[in-house]
């Protein structure tokens, strides 16, 4: 960084992921002492983003970029143009030349869930868990007036997933209001809720599901306050290795004393349970729904957000089709 003078006008770029390796005599000034964060590219950007990738490809009249780049959160630009490869790839499979909507969401679940193995077979008594599991999680996604619209569901196995509940948020979220991640916590146990209601017990595949609701709520008495027994107070997350990753559940080391984590540790165990006694109360009280969605995954194997909604609307208005709501609305929260 030595022997450039400032007449030569030569700027020097440098890169990195992990800022926190770095050797604090390069960030003095006159040497990296400005720096810029290039976050992930929103949902504006990430269309326009897609639109580049998409150049020179052939696509279907029912292709919208919006809609997916709405799909795509926390997709980087290496991220979506992935999308687009394997979308086309979908499309040569299938001897078409064209890249329609199905192409790109197949191409989506691929890149977020992995490949799927028609061999992964699962067996009747699983087959049917994970639609139990799966409708669980669907049908709050629904009845919870703040939680993101569901998208699709699938009982198709992809990479380590059995299943999904694909959720398209339908605006670019900064903040997160705390009835926001009541319901997203809702949502997250819903599935092992329902598995409550219809077996009496839970399974081994809601582990995944208690692992990110357990870090929603560490984080909404840690650091967002919103605990009533510790109170305003915050603690930040550990930072992370790189850049964009998700912060641990625990850390290592704690700014706290052990008898604060144990008053975190007993909130935080309070709102699973509010959150998992929600979602079994509102199941229990839509059982017909629950069945009824169940036995159509298990027919269809993939559902759309709209079949989740018309199986509550046929619970609410059963053989009465004008009493029925219009299809275009977005959520049930007051059934």
């Amino acid at each position: 960084m030595d022997g450039f003078d400032q007449s030569v006008g030569i700027v020097v770029l440098a890169a990195t992921n992990r800022p926190e390796s770095l050797d604090p005599a390069l960030l003095r000034p006159g040497r990296f002492d400005r720096r810029v964060t290039i976050p992930l590219p929103n949902q504006t950007e990430r269309a326009a983003i897609l639109a580049v990738h998409v150049r020179g490809k052939h696509l279907g009249p029912d292709v919208d970029l919006t809609i997916v780049a709405r799909g795509t959160p926390g997709f980087s630009g290496a991220d979506l143009a992935n999308v687009v490869n394997e979308a086309a790839i979908n499309a040569v499979r299938g001897d078409r030349t064209v890249i329609s909507a199905q192409d790109l969401a197949t191409a989506r679940d691929r890149v977020l869930l992995g490949r799927r193995d028609t061999t992964n077979a699962l067996l009747p008594e699983e087959r049917h868990s994970v639609a139990v599991h799966e409708s669980g999680h669907a049908l709050l996604a629904a009845l919870c007036p703040h939680a993101d619209p569901v998208a699709k569901v699938t009982i198709l196995p992809a990479g380590m997933a059995l299943g999904a509940t694909e959720q398209l948020p339908e605006v670019e979220r900064h903040l997160y209001s705390e009835s926001y991640l009541a319901d997203l916590l809702a949502v997250r146990v819903a599935g092992r809720a329902a598995e409550l209601v219809v077996f009496g017990e839970g399974s081994t595949g809601a582990a995944n599901d208690l692992i990110g609701a357990t870090a929603v709520a560490t984080r909404m008495v840690r650091e967002f306050g919103l605990s009533k027994a510790l109170g305003p107070v915050g603690y930040a997350s550990e930072s992370s290795e790189y850049l964009h990753a998700d912060p641990p559940a625990t850390a290592l080391t704690r700014p706290y004393s052990e008898q604060t984590q144990r008053v975190v540790d007993k909130e935080v165990a309070a709102l699973l349970r509010a959150a998992e006694a929600r979602a079994t109360d509102l199941l229990v009280r839509h059982r017909t729904a629950l069945d009824r969605l169940t036995a159509l995954l298990e027919e269809r194997e993939t559902v759309d957000g709209s079949v989740v909604l018309d199986t509550l609307r046929e619970e609410s208005y059963p053989g009465d089709a004008r009493a029925r709501r219009s299809p275009d609305e977005r959520h049930l929260g007051v059934f």
